[in-house]
């Protein structure tokens, strides 16, 4: 039994909480698409576009996801659209509309 006053062992400090507010550590709350997300952001993991795929297919995607064309939004689609504006944000040399 704890007092109401005495700290959750289990409390993340606050560099283990994303901007959401949910502990990285969260075993309720897996999110692998998210976490990829957040790599590809801080640049932990590098992507870039391959040769034959074109920045302007990928503009098109973040667009449409925003205007809600392609479904309801879900943590999957928000991490896509997050990776595709990093990949964006890369070749517009980190400036751009997609921050």
């Amino acid at each position: 039994m704890t007092r109401d006053d005495d700290p959750e062992e289990d409390a993340p400090e606050p560099a283990d909480v994303d901007r959401d507010g949910t502990p990285d550590t969260d075993p309720r709350h897996i999110d692998p698409a998210g976490d990829l997300a957040d790599a590809v952001e801080s640049g932990d993991l590098d992507l870039s576009l391959a040769d034959d795929q074109d920045a302007e297919d990928l503009r098109a995607f973040v667009d449409a996801a925003e205007r809600g064309e392609l479904g309801p939004v879900d943590p999957g689609l928000e991490a896509q659209v997050r990776i595709a504006r990093a990949l964006l944000d890369d070749l517009d040399d980190g400036g751009g509309d997609y921050e």
